[in-house]
């Protein structure tokens, strides 16, 4: 009966080792997962931030054919210009926060995001599309520089 009462304490629980093990395989998985939620987010603010970018684009597009050249000035300026081409708000900044660049000449225009740290670098394609430092660049309503 001592030998059967020594067996069901052994049986009771789990050892040291098999709990550590466990929480080392826990912490690797939601390590993992955190890395991958943030380069969710950051793709998703990029994609955004291309889709803002194409309907500014659009928004010029339409003020160039109506008036016969591209509107002058940076985002903040030529805003009230676009809003009767159906664009209710123009975004002055990318979906991280840093402000959206806007050039134009007599006939050509163009609208740059420095991506996430916001800084003038180099630009983004596809080989490098998981690094959201790069910059993103559409030009006369065509990306020049984006992971398309």
């Amino acid at each position: 009966m001592r030998r059967e009462a020594r067996w069901e304490l052994k049986q009771r629980g789990f050892t040291l080792i098999e709990l550590l093990v466990t929480l080392v395989i826990l912490g690797i998985l939601a390590a993992l997962a955190i890395v991958a939620l943030f380069s969710a987010l950051d793709r998703a603010k990029q994609r955004a931030t291309m889709a803002d970018m194409r309907t500014v684009s659009k928004a010029i597009e339409a003020y160039q054919v109506d008036v016969g050249r591209v509107p002058q000035g940076d985002l903040t300026a030529i805003a009230p210009l676009l809003v009767p081409y159906q664009i209710n708000v123009v975004p002055q900044a990318d979906h991280w926060s840093n402000p959206m660049i806007y050039t134009a000449s007599a006939s050509a225009y163009s609208l740059e995001s420095y991506g996430k740290d916001g800084v003038d670098g180099a630009d983004i394609n596809l080989g490098t599309r998981g690094d959201y430092n790069l910059d993103i660049l559409l030009s006369d309503g065509m990306f020049i520089a984006s992971p398309e």
